[in-house]
């Protein structure tokens, strides 16, 4: 598998790079900047083809990845998937729904895949208890932090979040709640999300930014049944109701890094890509839409929406 990078600009993305290269290894065959100059170092310090044009680079490779915000290179997406290159997108917090569903329309025509990245979805904590998580009625998310996010920095996170809610409950949307206590100008010390679902299902999540101590942590409430992942602590346990008693199951964790594992299986799905299967724009754009609106929501600092 060739992949070529897109989105190291300068020696200030060298940290950034390194993440990366050893997450695809030999997996990464070139780079691209228009900055290219600025970047040589890098090129030639592992070894890489340092390209000067993004057509020379969909020539020569299967894949392309979009490091950081993909708005500035939107353009070099648009040629890639008309070269039939496949996507892995870090961030497109900053693009508009019509420019979303384009990217969404021409993979599709081109037969190719686009995968975001939704680390979260990948943390080896989860990944032990995914097949535990049947039909839940309540996923419940705690993010605790001092840090004060921006309402533009809460997408990457929300889109995680929905993300894997929508790996377990398979209904639409109905109806978003939102509550947000301010902090400062564009701040919030509390933010509180609620999704009601077709089926009766809810998801909730709480930013709290006035928290002592982090978390991050996600609860499934199902029939007789509770899972529990934190995703900082790195331990997941589940609990279940079994002739008259409390059974209390955990789940050692094993080493592995989830972004790793999020690009073994974006190279993996390629690999045995089906073009039936080829674009999940039909779920990933409603989470897509459910984020945006939730940020607008927010930024509006009104307090429900029907969808």
């Amino acid at each position: 598998m060739k992949i070529g990078l897109i989105g190291i600009d300068t020696m200030e993305d060298a940290k950034k790079f390194e993440n990366i290269h050893a997450a695809l290894h030999k997996n990464l065959y070139g780079i691209f900047s228009p900055k290219s100059n600025e970047i040589l170092p890098i090129s030639k310090n592992f070894k890489l083809e340092l390209f000067h044009s993004v057509n020379d680079l969909v020539e020569k490779v299967d894949s392309v990845y979009f490091a950081k915000s993909l708005k500035q290179n939107l353009d070099f997406a648009i040629q890639a998937l008309k070269g039939s290159c496949h996507l892995f997108i870090e961030d497109i917090s900053m693009l508009t729904m019509d420019e979303i569903k384009l990217l969404y329309k021409l993979a599709f025509e081109a037969h190719t895949k686009i995968q975001l990245k939704v680390t979260k979805s990948f943390s080896p904590e989860f990944l032990e208890v995914r097949d535990f998580i049947q039909e839940p009625k309540l996923i419940e998310i705690t993010r605790k932090t001092s840090l004060g996010f921006r309402i533009d920095e809460y997408f990457n996170e929300l889109m995680n979040y929905l993300y894997i809610a929508s790996q377990h409950i398979n209904s639409g949307v109905k109806k978003l709640t939102t509550l947000a206590l301010p902090l400062m100008a564009a701040h919030y010390s509390l933010v509180y999300i609620r999704a009601d679902f077709d089926n009766g299902a809810v998801l909730q999540i709480k930013f709290d930014h006035l928290a002592d101590e982090d978390e991050e942590s996600i609860n499934f409430y199902q029939k007789e049944q509770i899972v529990q992942v934190d995703l900082l602590k790195q331990f997941a346990n589940k609990q279940k109701f079994d002739r008259g008693h409390i059974v209390r199951t955990e789940y050692t964790i094993k080493e592995k890094k989830a972004y790793h594992t999020e690009m073994l299986n974006f190279i993996k799905s390629i690999q045995s890509i089906d073009i039936q299967n080829i674009s999940e724009s039909p779920s990933i754009l409603r989470i897509i839409q459910n984020v945006q609106s939730i940020q607008e929501k927010l930024k509006s600092n009104s307090f429900v929406t029907e969808i």
